[in-house]
């Protein structure tokens, strides 16, 4: 589907120093935009009419409307202009050389750049970019500038920081090189100042040096008490506990809200922030009486099962298979994981584990016709790929 839904434009600078502006007309209905083999001097836009591109979603009814996302590939000598909405708040950049990526307007949270030299980002307002989850990811990047205005201050006195892979001491880890060590450029919450870190992959998440430091001096204080039950056990009091259990569903409504709202990586901040936070909590079980399960928090697998669901909007079907996965093993048979996870595999095109279990889901809701059009579109699929083996 987001194959279809791609549009790939090529020799938009057709004179030095020209100046192209992405019309609705040129996209013809298609909201994921790459850019690609690009020559400047020159300057591409993407206007704020883009904004208002966009269609109802079958499954919930709602209009989700803007761009779904913007690569930029194999681009030289030219300014790239971001005006409008982007769904998943997320540009790509590869293989570029001198090339200034400028944001106005919309905010962008998560900004990913590959195999580039002589990188300018430039955001043109105070929050645009800086949020606790923003980041901007880079690997194998030399001479990338970020600017970043600060508030209270003028915009010609932005916060700046220069990254390169080996300044900011990139290595060799096993068969990756060091191009394809990743780093993280984010603000640090402390100092409020740029910072860069190397990251690091656990589970499906991308987590800083701080962030993974964090996550297991949490982790080791769980540990200690895990095989234990009860809150007393654990060193959670029923208090204390309640209010883990509150934030919890906090996190989750905010994690639905962002989701109702187009903003899937947003969505994906506030499920993790539930799923982490009910880690120190007694497990779930929804074979026990409801009395056992009053101190735990009782929705966990369903924030595993919204945040595979975040994941495929945003393209991510690995992530998408590993959440719906999760939520199995804390529930099994929970029809929306199940599909969630058929629709996963579909996108990686395993189309022969996809198929039994979007049939799975079929027979447990009949009528459910989005299952019964995935269904389709897989035994479509499915016979394709046969056919091709068959020669």
């Amino acid at each position: 589907r987001e194959q279809s839904a791609t549009v790939v434009l090529e020799d938009l600078i057709k004179k030095s120093e020209d100046e192209c502006v992405v019309s609705p007309a040129m996209l013809g209905g298609r909201r994921v935009v790459t850019l690609r083999n690009i020559k400047g001097p020159g300057k591409i836009v993407f206007p704020p009419a883009l904004t208002e591109l966009g269609h109802t979603a079958e499954q919930d009814g709602v209009c989700v409307k803007g761009l779904i996302k913007v690569f930029i590939e194999n681009c030289q000598d030219i300014e790239v202009v971001s005006l409008c909405k982007i769904i998943t708040s997320t540009i790509e950049i590869t293989h570029c050389k001198n090339l200034q990526l400028t944001v106005g307007q919309e905010r962008l949270s998560t900004l990913q750049a590959d195999m580039c030299t002589s990188l300018t980002i430039k955001f043109q307002s105070v929050g645009l970019w800086g949020a606790k989850e923003d980041r901007i990811y880079h690997a194998g990047v030399s001479d990338m500038t970020l600017l970043l205005p600060v508030p209270g201050q003028p915009n010609d006195q932005p916060l700046c920081r220069t990254m390169d892979y080996i300044k900011d001491g990139a290595q060799q880890r096993g068969n990756a090189t060091k191009e394809e060590y990743q780093f993280a450029t984010f603000i640090d919450e402390s100092t409020k100042q740029l910072k860069t870190e190397s990251v690091v992959r656990i589970r499906g998440r991308m987590l800083t040096e701080t962030e993974r430091r964090e996550r297991d001096s949490f982790l080791a204080r769980a540990d200690q008490t895990t095989e234990q039950k009860g809150t007393e056990e654990r060193g959670i009091d029923e208090e204390e506990a309640q209010d883990i259990i509150q934030q919890c569903a906090v996190h989750k409504g905010e994690g639905n809200d962002a989701f109702k709202h187009g903003e899937y990586a947003q969505a994906v901040l506030f499920y993790s922030l539930a799923i982490d936070k009910s880690q120190v909590l007694p497990p779930f079980s929804p074979t026990e009486p409801k009395v056992k399960n009053e101190h735990t928090f009782t929705e966990r697998h369903i924030c595993f099962s919204n945040r595979a669901a975040c994941f495929l909007k945003l393209g991510h079907h690995e992530k998408a298979l590993e959440d719906a996965n999760s939520c199995l093993e804390l529930c099994p048979g929970f029809i929306k994981a199940l599909f969630r996870k058929g629709l996963a595999l579909h996108a990686m095109k395993r189309y022969d584990e996809a198929r039994p279990l979007l049939a799975q889901c079929l027979t447990k809701e009949p009528n459910n016709k989005q299952i019964q059009q995935a269904l389709r579109f897989c035994e479509v699929n499915l016979e394709k790929e046969r056919r091709k083996r068959m020669g």
